[in-house]
């Protein structure tokens, strides 16, 4: 079953608290995804500590027909280094 990005971005903010994802769509199909995510939550912890806690958000998804999912994780003062808009 192809997923929509509001459904991707949905399920990350609903799955950590105060986190804001920008999820896109690469090929159009549903399946294969780029997302940028940005949550308090990852303060402190390692890239692999960070990119589980939103495997753990995105569980019942990355276990059905999800393909490819490029994640890049930031805290918020990352984010604003970055150039991302962060409320």
């Amino acid at each position: 079953m192809p997923y929509t990005t509001h459904a991707l971005k949905q399920a990350i903010e609903n799955g950590i608290p105060e986190a804001v994802a920008y999820v896109e769509d690469t090929k159009g199909t549903g399946d294969h995804f780029n997302a940028v995510v940005i949550a308090a939550a990852f303060e402190g912890k390692s890239k692999v500590d960070q990119h589980r806690i939103v495997h753990r958000a995105l569980k019942e998804i990355i276990e059905g027909d999800l393909h490819a999912l490029h994640l890049q994780t930031l805290t918020p003062a990352a984010a604003e280094k970055a150039g991302y808009t962060v409320a």
